[in-house]
């Protein structure tokens, strides 16, 4: 599999749609605002067929019963992401987080009870959210979140991987889950620690 196919691509769609693209470890975004779902569509439709992802996620709705007006607007906009799958070989997964686990955990991290590596939020005077000191958008922030909750946390914070590693590792004996999980945590403190290495050889050329 070449370097492009690992990419995975998350959105959330809507009036303004946030795009989040993760390859090997390094993330970046884009944003696409228009009143015309059609228009949105086409601006993702370009943009897979330009990456090639090999994996996008979508934030799903189950809105539909509260008659939100835009409702049936976003659902059109859904569907031509789901269809994607048929038009696009190289998905090879299409798959979708909940809105009612984006929301909940969004609010977490603006209460501060949750914590993302890399992100930061910034109060007063050029307020607003930062990943990786690159300012990005609610809409960028929620496709960012979308990742994290699909990958199963692998953006948590470092400090608190190392301390569920410390709180595993002290237990005398792990169920199979639990070792999973422990297993799980190492990959990602590793690949992090691979990646740091990275970033400062190339800084350094």
């Amino acid at each position: 599999m070449n370097e492009r196919n690992n990419l995975v691509m998350t959105i959330d769609p809507g009036e303004t749609t946030g795009i989040c693209l993760i390859r090997n470890n390094l993330i970046s975004f884009r944003e696409h605002k228009s009143k015309n779902w059609e228009d949105n569509l086409n601006y993702i439709a370009n943009l897979v067929r330009k990456e090639k992802p090999r994996v996008v996620i979508y934030e799903n709705t189950n809105y539909v019963h509260k008659r939100i007006p835009g409702t049936l607007v976003l659902l059109k906009l859904i569907g031509g992401i789901i269809g994607m799958k048929f038009a696009f070989d190289f998905i090879e997964e299409l798959n979708s987080v909940a809105v009612n686990q984006v929301k909940p955990f969004k609010d977490k991290l603006f209460s501060g009870k949750e914590q993302m590596e890399g992100l930061t939020c910034k109060v007063g005077r050029g307020k607003g959210w930062k990943y990786n000191d690159k300012k990005i958008s609610l809409h960028q922030l929620d496709a960012l979140v979308i990742y994290h909750l699909w990958s199963k946390g692998s953006l948590e914070s470092t400090k608190k991987i190392k301390k569920k590693i410390v709180e595993l590792k002290a237990k005398k004996r792990l169920g199979i889950r639990q070792k999973e999980t422990l297993e799980k945590l190492e990959k990602f403190l590793w690949d992090r620690k691979l990646q740091a290495k990275k970033n400062i050889k190339w800084n350094s050329i």
